[in-house]
């Protein structure tokens, strides 16, 4: 009976070696598989375009593959609703596939990111998956292909933020300090500069516009030459008479006046002979041609008021004539 029983025994112990040697294969079948490297002709590099972000602030974070013809990219899952790369804000993903002259491929990854997180002082970016397969011939089509995953891990992004960690309130009140009066005065005075300089240009404005209205008229070359025509017209072919020549003394004083104001643009119809000659070396008139003016008006003056001289003087008259001439002659 005790040699029954021990067999019993004996048989129960082997069965649960065999059991136990059994479940400890199957559980090391059921393991979970190691992460597959990817192929050693597959590479990538990340970059930021910054170093540290403040709270709101975007920034670029540049994902770059560079892979054999082999390989195809599945890039139509690649949108910003899509990716998920908390704690960052995604607000935009732009891919770009560019071909190399060496037949192999590059893939530009460029995910904008926004930053919200407040209280540390750097934050690691989230790991990036992609999902490629590669081109069999004896593959039908692309849906058919096995794909295969790479995973790219985010880099450090130091964070800065002017808000305390987990603050109440971001909008918390703050007083204000009012200005000194001291420091009202030089706003006050540049706007009484202002106030002077606008009033200083509106009353040049006004000026210049009366000016410009009290000079409209005929035109001075114009009534220059009409000036010219005529007395041309009035002179005698003689000097012999004396009302030709009382006449011709007459309008070559008017016409003179008339024309030396036209050339001076200035009236100088009441100016006496002295009185032109101060005027026009006033204004920088030639030298020459206010001698010529004045010896004129000075001739024109004595012989007008003695008519007894102009018998006597013919040439006198002839040598008017030859200085109007020359003084009409004048440009300016």
């Amino acid at each position: 009976m005790n040699r029954c029983f021990q067999s019993r025994l004996i048989l129960a112990a082997l069965l649960c070696l065999v059991l136990t040697a059994g479940s400890e294969h199957t559980w090391a079948q059921k393991r979970a598989p190691e992460a597959v490297p990817p192929p050693s002709n597959i590479t990538f590099i990340t970059r930021l375009d910054r170093t540290a972000v403040w709270v709101g602030d975007q920034f670029h974070y540049l994902i770059i593959v560079e892979y054999p013809s082999d390989y195809e990219f599945v890039l139509d899952n690649l949108t910003k609703e899509t990716v998920n790369m908390d704690p960052f804000q995604v607000i935009d993903v732009g891919t770009n596939l560019v071909a190399q002259k060496d037949a192999s491929q590059k893939l530009f990854v460029d995910l904008t990111l926004a930053n919200y997180a407040t209280g540390r002082e750097s934050l690691q970016i989230p790991q990036f998956t992609l999902y490629y397969f590669r081109k069999d011939k004896s593959v039908a089509g692309v849906d058919q292909a096995e794909a295969e995953s790479l995973t790219i891990p985010g880099p450090v992004i130091g964070t800065r933020s002017t808000l305390p960690p987990q603050p109440d309130d971001i909008r918390d009140g703050i007083t204000l300090n009012t200005w000194d009066r001291v420091r009202w005065v030089l706003p006050g005075v540049a706007w009484v500069c202002l106030v002077v300089l606008v009033v200083g240009l509106g009353r040049e404005l006004t000026l210049f516009v009366k000016r410009m209205k009290a000079r409209k008229g005929p035109d001075r070359r114009k009534a220059m030459e009409a000036v010219r025509a005529r007395w041309v017209g009035g002179v005698p072919s003689e000097f012999t008479d004396p009302k030709s020549c009382s006449s011709f003394y007459n309008h070559s004083y008017q016409d003179l006046k008339e024309y030396i104001g036209y050339y001076l643009e200035t009236p100088t119809m009441g100016l006496t002979a002295d009185e032109m000659r101060e005027e026009m070396q006033r204004l920088g008139a030639m030298p020459d041609l206010t001698q010529k003016v004045s010896r004129v008006m000075e001739a024109c003056e004595t012989l007008r008021y003695t008519r007894d001289s102009v018998s006597a003087n013919t040439e006198a008259a002839s040598a008017v004539a030859q200085d109007m001439r020359e003084i009409l002659s004048a440009r300016r």
